[in-house]
């Protein structure tokens, strides 16, 4: 299979805008799913085009959690490809909150809570090699979740830290192997990661790629986590958006083959 990163805060060429937002189109030869659809700057249709990418072959769109920078296209999709199925977490219309405040809207809410999709609860196979999965609150360890600015409302209308149940990854399994696509991982990358390989029986994963957040993780702190990450046996690490640069460069002193996974860049998985 073959995934081409669309939107992201970076580009590989001239001929692509960056915006801070995430888009991966992947294609498996029977079917193209796409996971999220970029941010507020909608650079969704440019990338498409330029990277002579046909918006009417996406069979499925994947949504990884409700913040706009991963959501503000459906509208595009949907008016571009609307025979695709949409799949994402039953909680991806609950309203998101960001900053100290939280005064500022990050998602959810009504642009998303009339959608119409396919539950993945806890997890779901999207097309064939392709599963799509959540990690229940029991399977997560707090240590890799950070809830910083960010918050959810209620049913009741309750302002919380944000419990991040709407958080998806993406299982992608080929003769190479197993890998797992991330939109932001807020459920914790350690845990999303030990979630896929007790659930699906993964000892070795080919890529992990995407957003990992590891932006919201102190300095100080690097150590900790590569340590737990060195748990797994991971070839390729592709990182991008909410990892930081920072954070990019201590993956980079930890692991053999890590690089950025700009918006234009291809990886056969």
């Amino acid at each position: 299979m073959q995934l081409t990163v669309v939107v992201e805060n970076q580009t590989s060429s001239q001929k692509l805008l960056a915006e801070w937002g995430y888009s991966a189109w992947l294609d498996t030869g029977e079917a193209v799913v796409l996971l999220d659809t970029g941010g507020i700057q909608h650079t969704l249709q440019h990338n498409l085009t330029a990277l002579k990418l046909d918006a009417r072959r996406i069979t499925d769109l994947v949504l990884s959690h409700g913040h706009f920078d991963h959501t503000s296209g459906v509208m595009d999709v949907l008016r571009l490809s609307p025979h695709a199925r949409v799949w994402a977490a039953p909680s991806i219309g609950r309203k998101r909150l960001g900053d100290a405040d939280a005064r500022r809207s990050s998602g959810g809410g009504s642009m998303l809570s009339g959608l119409s999709f396919t539950p993945i609860d806890p997890y779901v196979e999207v097309v064939p090699g392709v599963i799509a999965f959540t990690v229940p609150d029991e399977a997560r360890d707090p240590r890799w979740v950070s809830t910083h600015n960010m918050f959810e409302q209620t049913e009741a209308g309750c302002i919380v830290p944000d419990t991040f149940a709407d958080d998806v990854s993406m299982l992608v399994q080929t003769e190479r192997g197993a890998s797992v696509l991330l939109g932001c991982a807020h459920a914790g990358l350690p845990n999303i990661l030990q979630y896929a390989s007790s659930t699906f029986g993964i000892r070795e994963f080919h890529t992990v790629l995407g957003g990992t957040h590891l932006s919201g993780v102190a300095p100080s702190d690097y150590p900790m986590w590569m340590q737990e990450l060195s748990r797994f046996q991971v070839k390729h690490w592709r990182p991008c958006h909410c990892t930081g640069f920072k954070a990019a460069a201590a993956l980079a002193r930890s692991f053999d083959d890590v690089d950025w996974a700009a918006a234009g860049t291809v990886h056969v998985l």
